[in-house]
This record gives structure tokens, C-alpha cells and sequence, in this order.
């Protein structure tokens, strides 16, 4: 007996909505213990993911889960379900390359010092760039809000064909109305939007590598001196960037390909388990890879550098230059 489409949604979704949950409130929580004096970029990036996975599964999954037990939705939910889902996912995109370039710089400042000290202090202008890029997402996805209507076409199929029935991604369609503005706004436009970003994501975390790479090479006169605190946080969060680039860059491609150029796959049993899959990963494993960088789920490398009191030494004793 093969499994029901609505069965193999509902578990994918809860399964989605039950890793993404745990994971990222973990998350959340060393994030927070972590935090000590005043907000880094860092830690507003990684509660702004944190709050576009949750909004993704609390909200786009549970909506799949409650339309897949046989609750119609109306054109008001198609609109909600789509809206979020597209924005949470440009969201997570446009964080993460946020992120890596935060990262990337701090690498190559490690790498190849500047002969006079840089301005640290990124934390006056991250709040402003992180409220942007919410303020963006609402904007440039307003459209989809507006047009998105609940499809009339399927529901004479309904009764005759048990595939079609409950399928939320050809129930839900997109109706601009005009041909024009279905191709440059939302076949162009809301393609270019996703992909640039990754397309510069991979590459800076392609010149990450080399620059890992590189500093592992480093020595100075011949003498290796230990990483401390903030270059390990660099290093971890240059790691951390480039693991999560391998992720999201795949899965986005690969529901892209799904959608836009292999329709035929509709008719498959496992087709809507596979969107949601590919759609929500992310989110879902996002969060463990994190603290399986950071061992021991503290959170290290995104830790503020404490600062040890110094070892009281003896009068008696000369400390070498090198101390």
C-alpha cells in the first residue's frame, strides 16, 4: 500500500517544525548565555535567523500541516502562505551572505593586518543594516501578498484525480494578471533577488577558504603563536559561514529546479514531502550544524572574548619579552 500524500506532507512538516523548534531554541539560549555588555553583529544576525526559521516553520509548515488533514484554505491563506515563505527564504539568504561578509572581513583583517588599525565598532550600523534588509523583504514581496489568489481551476479534478487533491503549491497560485509583470517581476526579478546573493555568498566563501588556507600556513619568524580568543572566534565563524553556504546554496537550487522547470513531477507521491523538505531544511538543520561547530553547545566562537586576570608572578622572577 502506497503512502497518502497528505500523510507523507504531514509527517515532513512535523518532523521540519519539531527539529526547527528544539534546534533553534537551543540556539537562542547559548546565544543569549553568551552574551555579555552589548548586542555584537554577530548575535543580531544569528537571532534574526533565528527568527526567520521560526516564522517559516511556526507559520508556512503549520499551515501545510493544517491544509494537508483536509481544512481548505481560503485566498486570505494562500496570500499568508506564500508571502511568508518566499520572504522567509530571501531572508535567510540575505542574513547569511550578511554574515559571511562580516566574517570574510574580519579574516582578511587577520590575514593580511592593515598598516593602521581599523574601526572596529560595526555595531551602531548592524542594527540599521539588519532592520533594512526586514524592511526590504516586506517590500519586494509585497506583490506576492497582493496577487497571490486561491486556484478554481483544480477543484472540478478534485473528486476524479486523488493527486490533486490538497496539493497547497497548485492550489495556491499567483495570478499578476499581466503577462509583463508575471515576467520581469515574477520570473525575473524574484529570481535575481535569491540568486545573486548566493551566487556572491559562494564566492566570498570560496575566498574564505583560500584565506583559511592561508592563515594556517602563517607563522612569525618562524614561531607559531597560539590563536586567541578573537581569532578563534574568527576562524569558527569563517568555518561556520562556509558549512552553511554549502547547505542552503544546494537545497535552494534544487527546489528552484523542482518548481520552475520539472512540473511534470506533480503527479509524484512524493513531490509535495520533497518541496517542504528542500524548502524548510535550512531552518531545520541550520541551527545543529551551529553548535556542532561549536562543540559542546556553548556557543565559543561567538562568545565575547573574556578577559582572564592576570597571573600574579613573583618579584623575583624576569618575564620573557614573549609574555
Amino acid at each position: 500500500m502506497k503512502p497518502s500524500v497528505d500523510v507523507l506532507e504531514i509527517v515532513t512538516c512535523t518532523l521540519l517544525i519539531l527539529m526547527s523548534f528544539v534546534g533553534n531554541m537551543c540556539l537562542f539560549y547559548a546565544t543569549r548565555k553568551c552574551m555579555t555588555g552589548r548586542l555584537q553583529t554577530s548575535f543580531l544576525l544569528i537571532f534574526s535567523l533565528i527568527c526567520v526559521h521560526l516564522i517559516k516553520n511556526l507559520v508556512v509548515n503549520v499551515m501545510k500541516i493544517v491544509y494537508s488533514s483536509g481544512f481548505m484554505l481560503d485566498s486570505a491563506g494562500c496570500k499568508v502562505l506564500h508571502f511568508t515563505a518566499s520572504l522567509t527564504t530571501s531572508l535567510a539568504i540575505w542574513f547569511m551572505l550578511h554574515f559571511a561578509l562580516l566574517y570574510h572581513q574580519k579574516l582578511y583583517q587577520t590575514v593580511h593586518p592593515l598598516s593602521e588599525p581599523a574601526n572596529p565598532d560595526h555595531q551602531k550600523y548592524s542594527l540599521k543594516v539588519v532592520s533594512a534588509l526586514w524592511l526590504a523583504g516586506v517590500s519586494v514581496y509585497l506583490p506576492v501578498l497582493l496577487y497571490t489568489r486561491k486556484s478554481e481551476y483544480l477543484n472540478a479534478k478534485n473528486d476524479t484525480d486523488p493527486l490533486s487533491t490538497n496539493r497547497i503549491h497548485m492550489n495556491c497560485l499567483i495570478n499578476f494578471g499581466n503577462k509583463q509583470v508575471e515576467l520581469y517581476y515574477g520570473k525575473v526579478f524574484l529570481v535575481l533577488i535569491d540568486i545573486l546573493p548566493l551566487a556572491i555568498l559562494v564566492f566570498f566563501c570560496v575566498w574564505m577558504s583560500f584565506l583559511l588556507s592561508e592563515r594556517k600556513k602563517m607563522t612569525y619568524g618562524d614561531i607559531w603563536i597560539g590563536d586567541d580568543d578573537s581569532e578563534i572566534e574568527i576562524l569558527r565563524g569563517a568555518k561556520f559561514s562556509i558549512l552553511l553556504t554549502w547547505l542552503i546554496t544546494p537545497l535552494w537550487i534544487s527546489h528552484f529546479i523542482l518548481v520552475y522547470f520539472l512540473k511534470d513531477l506533480a503527479v509524484c507521491v512524493f513531490f509535495p514531502a520533497v518541496l517542504t523538505a528542500l524548502s524548510s531544511g535550512f531552518s531545520a538543520l541550520s541551527p545543529f550544524l551551529l553548535m556542532l561547530v561549536n562543540y559542546k553547545m556553548k556557543l565559543v566562537s561567538f562568545c565575547s572574548a573574556r578577559e582572564e586576570k592576570p597571573t600574579p608572578q613573583p618579584a623575583n622572577v624576569i618575564l620573557s619579552p614573549y609574555a
